[in-house]
């Protein structure tokens, strides 16, 4: 695609001081309203841009998520990859820790597209103003709820329209149970046990691509780190024996396999490099382990009791096993596949789960209301701590702990830096998470309550008896804000991140779907130093997107009308004539055999008559006689093109 930016001159002419330009660096300084915007000398490429600002390199580059033909150029609805770089020219060093923004919106063509038109174009967007937004935001994310009705909610928490916060709700063939989302964050996929089905639902448009049948009940859902397969555990009523995981491939939704382990329940865990996948069988007193790569069972590892938690460490590169009707803990070594040791805790766990460095594990037991922490240097418990209410669930942030209760609505919040403290008292703080308990739910799901906001030290609270889904900002008493979920019980919420990820040092990602077709500027902006630029774009349009806007405008069938006389009366034959073509390539429609004329009156008098073509190809004419005068509206219909009367295409008549 042919990216169009000013040549170097220009920019030097605005900004640049009038000394000699060496290689691409340019100096300058310049202020527009409160942004300081340094000098400026860029660079085109046919996919690429660059600008330079007193030493610092930012370049922009779009490319195609599929990657199947790299030069194609980019329409309308395209699925890119929106990847900014910022780079010490000095160096070439990439600059880690920045917090860039970027934007999309049209081009005006005959606009002065400088650094005062960017620079107020950045305020108005920066300004949050419902009347400011851009046609593209590369820079917000989405809260999702996996809801109690078979359906999934998306809410834009950063603006709403009407009153509503609400985007989409997304149809799924049965109530889901679990869900995950792809490393790049372009599909969502569900499990739904009772359609014996995964959904696949695409992030781009909210829509259900495909459901993937997998002739069981599938419940927990388990992507890999490395993105490759969704592994979804399953079990039969209906083939004795049948019982395990499948594998999916996470990129197009297809079922690529199947590994039968053991009878139970099934819990799963894998290694942080995706090469071992752990996989409970609680009927069977074994654990599987799954070789994700040659998708076979690698071995069974037999444990004296019933293997119901699993969780793996990846401080001690082990899988953590409990028995939650005797406490038992067992340790799986993930190279040799043995038990290196085992150990006891209290009994009746209803949640294990490591902390994000994977040295210390949460193990929660709400009949007993305790808490305990596992040590994974140690293989011991180390810390005992006395809760009330029901404990049920652990979550993490990257600073504290969140454990949800089914018998209050407290949310405990230990520090992650004072656990482990062999002998000390846990300590923790709690603030409310609703006006019920957001863990007591009538129907149990995989899906986890709580998760971290993107870009802050937040969290998202899912809370089905309340409705709701609550906002909570560490260090508060209570949560910010909620958003409702619109009399559905989320039963477990998720986040797509639209915002740019730093992906490698210094460099900048995210994905989205290109709205429009046309000339267009990407804004970019960065804080510190303060930078501002916008970059260009040209977008071409989608025949596709075209065909479908034209048929929702019009119908499947263009019609223009003619009328066969210049007066209308009252009881005299009047002749009208309409010409039908194809609403996209403006071809003339030839040889309709069915097309009819209704006319109608606002006193409920109507009438039909049949149509022939005319001498001229195209041109299809029928009779009327208006009984009275007034007003008479006229339509066409042709079944075989599916226009019916009710189509916006219609002449008005006044008959005298």
């Amino acid at each position: 695609m042919p990216m169009r930016l000013r040549p170097v001159s220009t920019y030097h002419n605005i900004f640049c001081t009038a000394k000699k330009v060496t290689g691409a660096l340019c100096s300058g300084c310049i202020l527009v309203g409160w942004v300081t915007i340094l000098g400026i000398c860029s660079v085109a490429h046919a996919q690429k841009q660059t600008a330079v600002f007193d030493g610092i390199e930012i370049g922009f580059e779009m490319s195609h998520v599929d990657g199947a033909n790299p030069s194609a150029p980019f329409r309308e609805g395209d699925d890119a990859i929106f990847r900014f770089t910022i780079r010490d020219t000095l160096s070439g060093n990439g600059i880690s820790g920045a917090s860039p923004g970027a934007w999309m919106e049209p081009s005006r063509r005959n606009s002065r597209a400088d650094v005062y038109d960017c620079g107020q174009l950045l305020t108005s967007f920066l300004s949050g103003s419902m009347f400011s937004r851009a046609e593209l935001d590369l820079n917000v994310f989405y809260v999702l709820a996996l809801n109690n009705d078979a359906s999934v909610s998306v809410v834009d928490p950063l603006f709403s329209f009407g009153g509503t916060k609400l985007l989409a709700i997304i149809p799924l063939q049965s109530v889901g149970m679990d869900w995950e989302i792809t490393p790049k964050q372009d599909l969502i996929y569900v499990s739904q046990p009772q359609a014996g089905s995964v959904a696949m639902i695409s992030a781009a448009d909210w829509s259900v691509r495909k459901h993937i049948p997998l002739n069981a009940q599938p419940n927990q859902l388990l992507m890999q780190p490395d993105g490759q397969y969704l592994w979804a555990e399953f079990s039969s009523g209906k083939i004795e024996g049948y019982s395990g995981v499948a594998a999916i491939s996470a990129a197009d939704g297809n079922l690529v396999g199947s590994v039968t382990t053991g009878e139970g329940d099934h819990a799963l865990a894998i290694s942080g490099d995706s090469r071992y996948l752990f996989v409970t069988n609680p009927r069977s007193g074994t654990v599987s382990i799954v070789d994700p790569n040659r998708m076979v069972k690698s071995s069974d590892v037999s444990l004296d009791g019933t293997p119901g938690l699993i969780a793996w460490s990846e401080k001690a590169k082990a899988a953590y096993v409990s028995d939650p009707e005797t406490g038992k803990v067992w340790v799986i070594d993930a190279r040799s596949g043995q038990v290196v040791t085992e150990f006891s805790s209290l009994p009746g766990a209803s949640h294990l789960a490591f902390e994000p460095t994977g040295r210390f594990a949460f193990l929660v037991y709400p009949e007993s209301d305790r808490i305990q922490i596992l040590d994974a240097a140690s293989n011991r418990i180390v810390q005992t701590g006395d809760t009330e209410s029901q404990p049920m669930k652990v979550y993490f942030s990257a600073e504290l702990a969140y454990v949800v209760h089914a018998g209050s609505e407290e949310v405990l919040m230990f520090p992650l830096d004072n656990i482990g403290k062999e002998g000390m008292p846990l300590q923790a703080a709690e603030f409310p998470g609703g006006q019920n308990p957001s863990a007591l739910s009538e129907q149990p799901c995989e899906g986890p309550l709580m998760v971290q906001a993107p870009g802050t030290s937040a969290m998202l609270l899912a809370n089905p008896n309340d409705k709701m889904v609550y906002y909570y900002m560490e260090g508060m008493a209570a949560p910010r804000g909620n958003f409702s979920n619109y009399n559905r019980r989320p039963r477990s919420v998720a986040v797509i991140d639209r915002s740019l990820k730093e992906v490698s040092p210094g460099t900048y990602e995210t994905i989205a779907r290109i709205r429009g077709h046309g000339p267009y500027r990407i804004p970019f902006f960065l804080d510190a130093p303060r930078i501002v630029h916008c970059f260009e774009a040209e977008i071409g349009e989608n025949p596709t997107l075209e065909k479908e806007r034209a048929m929702d405008k019009l119908g499947t069938v263009s019609i223009q009308f003619f009328r066969g006389a210049l007066e209308v009366k009252a009881n005299e034959e009047f002749k009208v004539f309409v010409e039908m073509k194809d609403p996209l390539s403006g071809d003339a429609l030839t040889g309709l055999q069915d097309v009819r004329f209704r006319a109608t009156s606002p006193s409920n008098w109507f009438e039909e008559v049949p149509s022939a073509e005319s001498e001229v190809a195209g041109i299809y004419g029928g009779k009327f006689i208006f009984p009275e005068p007034g007003a008479y509206y006229i339509r066409a219909e042709c079944p075989s093109h599916k226009l019916d009367f009710n189509n916006p295409q219609y002449l008005v008549l006044r008959v005298k």
